[in-house]
């Protein structure tokens, strides 16, 4: 026995979607949060009757006769079926409901406000409310023979009711826990066995439990070892057989309840995503139908195959066990010989056509040979390869366009301008191009008719104009003088499949995996070679980003990597950077900031940066934190380091915005996906990481004023160490100047004089990251040599114990021993110290070796100068001189002394 897929259908944008099937099986109802309703005859329907009921449409129940529908008014609306005319209100919450359940006269509806209501018959307005819930109600169901109703919500508990009286009878906790219905994923989802409401079975991480309504014991678990994730809902079958449920990542398993064990399904297809809803057809109980996270609808039923090796075959075995099929077969055929014998029993005919049967499958030198006679009996058994169903390509894109089978379409929409295509339904088509900025250039209005292009590109210098089905490029340059356009045409039948225009280059990937460099003038410039097919193209001055496919597909997410090219004349360099794209997700925008650091989007609106000086991708916004509803999306335009913000078009319902009306940009503000962000030391942190990953204007005076509040909360809640903690790792004198000042005014003097102890460290960190920008421009590498802390001086020094070295120590020291310039010159700039301060530069303190030093200590004895008590305890009394800060450039060990 085995259950297959139909193929997916589009039923609803992203978000949770709900369907039923009505009670006599001829219609699929789903809603979802476009707030539509759609009526499926069935799987196949190309044209579901569609009817808007609002923004959104959160649950639906069926009575037989009306449909009732939870849509943004808060309350649940009665409507007319099939006519859907509206037929009254049944209830009203000060939240939306977002479940709604029909058992004979009941019906039931929980909400987001965390009440729970049950209305007998028809009379608004005499409902009975339950209460006890913490959080949002996220499923439930009703047995009304018994009076029961089971509820799961989002405090992390199922709760069992008796809605006749009000009385909670069971509550159990484990549950996970949302604070709101829309970003809940695993709903639990109770159901009673229809039958005799004996059963109730809910879904818990990989298992469902299913209780005995007498005691409200677990009386059974059941478990799938195919399911790779956990359960988010379940729902028994009518006649109360078999239990379904659904995984978040678009699986499902189908239980045989008598014999507890699963039955055979197909594998997902590669776009269904996490199951919310499932109803089982109360007329064909071989059905059930179900709704992903995507708005997409499907069936699954039961298919013809035969049962295969491993578990079904053993189930098999068991039904021919338990049902004797086995042996009425035999029977079945001696009958049917006995009927067409010819006098002793036995028919020759039958006997012929069962050996001619057989010899048909084998061929005739098979049959003389044994080992082929095992190997064709053993292949013919071994059971089908499984296939992998690899993550979808995605195909090229222009980054800021809309879908090419629109009529009315966006080819570009950046920082510079926007470009309009319009299509004619004779085929007439024109393109329109509108400056942001009116210096730049006057709007143009171009025919489209012959050239047909379907790809653009804007900058402040050029307008270049390509088609995905010719070789043409044509280009209008916008602050020539003379003969502005010029065009050529691609050898070979190369066709572009990306175009990209900046203020000095214009780029364009060919069907034939080149990228061709040109001046904005024409000047035909280097060809690359793309080392897969191109996905989309970004450039900034003198700077091209090509993303392009590294690798195949996975079952979970695409491989993707990127060639950065910088132009300096005729000189060309490129760097291969990987693109970290989150699994399962498509890359949606490509671009660069105002800065010139390239960045990209995906399809769930979170916005990365790469940072060249690390060399590493940072992510920065998450767009969908920011929207007020799933169903919404940022249509990204620009992103502003300097600004800290991103430029977007917020699209209700759908993944691109409308030519018109023109929408209105957005600004949304930067923000790191840090850990607990509501609270105030991780807004701090967020703003001080910003500063020092961005070219924010006034970056430096941002983070020494966000590192001072740290530095100050950190102090507030009794965390010295993380206090000095954070001080050196910023490594500034001047905000270590603050952090003494603030640590002594509020009486903590022992943080003071730690954080005293740090100068010369701090001041030799400053020194090497000056050094480092002036000579690391270069490309050469710099290694920071600190200063060695100083050492508390014990008046009985004994001998210390000699120690034998390796021949490696030995040979090292010998080499440092040869080179006594490393020393000598930092020492002979340093002013006299004390004696407890002179081991600081000995090849003691450098390598662990104890030796004696009588001429560094007559040094220090006739030097004249003493240090005061003041100035020992203080430092910042006398500006110290920095002799052992050490910069290694390659293989050169040059000693940096601060003068």
């Amino acid at each position: 026995m085995s259950f297959s897929r139909s193929s997916l259908r589009y039923a609803h944008t992203n978000g949770y979607t709900g369907l039923l099937y009505t009670p006599k099986g001829d219609f699929i109802i789903t809603c979802g949060t476009d707030g539509d309703i759609r009526h499926w005859t069935c799987i196949s329907d190309d044209d579901p009757r569609s009817t808007c009921l609002g923004e959104f449409v959160m649950s639906i129940a069926h009575t037989g006769s009306r449909l009732l529908a939870s849509t943004d008014r808060n309350t649940v609306h009665a409507y007319t079926f099939p006519d859907m005319d509206s037929d009254g209100i049944l209830m009203r919450f000060t939240a939306p409901a977002t479940c709604l359940r029909v058992c004979g006269q009941y019906t039931a509806a929980g909400s987001e406000d965390t009440s729970i209501k049950v209305l007998h018959g028809d009379n608004a307005g005499a409902e009975k409310t339950l209460e006890g819930h913490k959080g949002p109600i996220l499923a439930l169901d009703v047995y009304a023979e018994r009076q029961l109703l089971a509820s799961v919500a989002g405090d992390g508990q199922l709760k069992v009711w008796n809605f006749e009286t009000g009385v909670e009878l069971k509550s159990l906790a484990g549950l996970p826990r949302v604070n709101s219905f829309e970003s809940a994923s695993l709903f639990g989802t109770p159901s009673f066995e229809p039958q005799r409401g004996e059963q109730l079975a809910y879904a818990l991480d990989k298992e469902l439990i299913v209780l005995n309504t007498s005691n409200w014991e677990v009386a059974y678990r059941l478990q799938d070892e195919r399911v790779s994730s956990n359960y988010s809902c379940c729902q028994f079958s009518p006649n109360g057989e078999r239990l379904a449920a659904g995984t978040t990542s678009g699986e499902l398993s189908i239980f045989d309840v008598a014999r507890r064990k699963p039955l055979q399904v197909e594998a997902p297809p590669s776009d269904c995503k996490a199951i919310t809803c499932l109803a089982w057809n109360p007329v064909n109980v071989d059905e059930l139908a179900y709704c992903d996270a995507t708005g997409q609808l499907g069936t699954i039923f039961l298919g013809d195959e035969e049962p295969q090796e491993g578990l079904d075959g053993e189930l098999a075995e068991e039904d021919e066990l338990l049902t004797g099929t086995g042996f009425q077969f035999e029977q079945g055929d001696d009958e049917n010989m006995a009927d067409a014998d010819d006098g002793d029993g036995v028919s020759l005919e039958q006997l012929k056509r069962k050996v001619m049967s057989n010899a048909a499958y084998m061929e005739p030198d098979a049959l003389d040979d044994e080992h082929s006679k095992h190997s064709l009996a053993s292949s013919s058994a071994a059971p089908p390869a499984p296939q992998l169903k690899l993550f979808k390509q995605q195909a090229a894109f222009q980054p800021g366009a809309t879908p090419n089978d629109l009529e009315h379409r966006y080819l570009a929409w950046n920082d510079v301008g926007i470009v309009t295509a319009h299509t004619e339904p004779s085929g007439d088509g024109a393109i329109d191009v509108e400056f942001h900025d009116a210096s730049v250039h006057h709007a143009l209005h171009l025919s489209n008719n012959y050239n047909q292009h379907n790809l653009a590109s804007v900058s402040r210098s050029a307008l270049a104009l390509a088609s995905t089905e010719s070789s043409k490029l044509v280009v209008i340059a916008l602050a020539a003088a003379g003969n502005k356009e010029w065009s050529l045409s691609l050898p070979d039948c190369e066709s572009v499949e990306a175009l990209v225009a900046t203020s000095h280059l214009i780029a364009a990937a060919t069907s034939n995996h080149f990228l061709r460099l040109f001046s904005v003038m024409g000047t035909q410039r280097e060809v690359l070679t793309i080392p897969g097919p191109v996905l989309a193209l970004a450039g900034h001055e003198h700077s091209v980003l090509c993303v392009y496919h590294a690798a195949g597909s996975s079952e979970t997410q695409q491989h993707l990597a990127a060639m950065l090219i910088n132009i300096s004349g005729l000189s060309l360099r490129v760097e291969q950077l990987p693109v970290p794209l989150t699994p399962g997700r498509q890359l949606n925008w490509l671009g660069f900031s105002d800065v010139g650091s390239p960045c990209f989007a995906d399809n769930m609106g979170l916005v990365q940066l790469y940072r060249r000086a690390s060399n590493a991708w940072f992510p920065i916004c998450d767009t969908m934190k920011q929207s007020s509803s799933v169903s919404n999306n940022y249509f990204i335009i620009a992103l502003s380091e300097r600004r800290q913000i991103i430029e977007a078009v917020l699209c209700r319902g759908s993944s691109y915005p409308m030519t018109n009306p023109r929408p209105m940009l957005q600004e949304l503000r930067m923000q790191l996906p840090l850990c607990d962000i509501e609270l105030e030391k991780s807004e701090l942190e967020d703003t001080l990481l910003r500063a020092s990953l961005m070219q924010l204007e006034g970056a430096e005076k941002l983070q020494k004023e966000t590192a001072i509040k740290l530095f100050a909360l950190a102090c507030s809640n009794e965390c010295e160490t993380r206090a000095r903690e954070l001080i050196e790792s910023i490594a500034c004198t001047e905000l270590l100047q603050l952090a003494v000042k603030y640590a002594s005014k509020r009486g903590r003097i022992h943080l003071s004089d730690r954080l005293c102890e740090l100068l010369p460290q701090l001041e030799a960190v400053q020194e090497a990251r000056k050094q480092q920008q002036l000579l690391g421009a270069n490309g050469i590498a710099a290694t920071i040599v600190l200063p060695m802390a100083p050492t508390q001086a014990v008046t009985p020094k004994l001998a210390p114990k000699a120690m034998e070295l390796s021949a490696s120590k030995r040979g090292a020291l010998k080499r440092f021993s040869n080179t006594p310039n490393l020393f000598k010159a930092a020492a002979a700039s340093r002013p006299g110290t004390p004696e407890t301060i002179t081991p600081l530069d000995t090849q003691e303190n450098l390598f662990g070796e104890s030796e004696s030093q009588p001429s560094d200590s007559k040094a220090a004895a006739a030097d004249g100068e003493q240090r005061t008590p003041l100035n020992s305890v203080n430092p910042f009394a006398m500006k110290r001189k920095l002799v052992d800060t050490g910069v290694i450039f390659g293989s050169e060990k040059l000693k940096l002394a601060k003068k």
